[in-house]
């Protein structure tokens, strides 16, 4: 059972677009590099920056919604 802020973290990535996601789970989850990112993808390594970036913000604006414990 994940906690309730893993949850809401994985719910915040499921409301990415597939390459926001992709980029994501491959920089957090999969420890790759920009560069790794870019090979594999098959986008340039300032897209990944970018797309990370823009993913990012995404996140932390569903985080900063929703409400806090208690």
């Amino acid at each position: 059972m994940l906690s309730a802020e893993h949850q809401a973290v994985v719910e915040a990535l499921g409301s990415l677009p597939a390459r926001q996601r992709e980029v994501l789970v491959l920089r957090y989850y999969g420890g790759l590099s920009e560069a790794e990112i870019a090979e594999s993808t098959g986008i340039s390594k300032g897209a990944v920056k970018s797309t990370a970036s823009r993913a990012l913000a995404s996140v932390a604006k569903v985080m900063a919604g929703r409400p806090g414990p208690g």
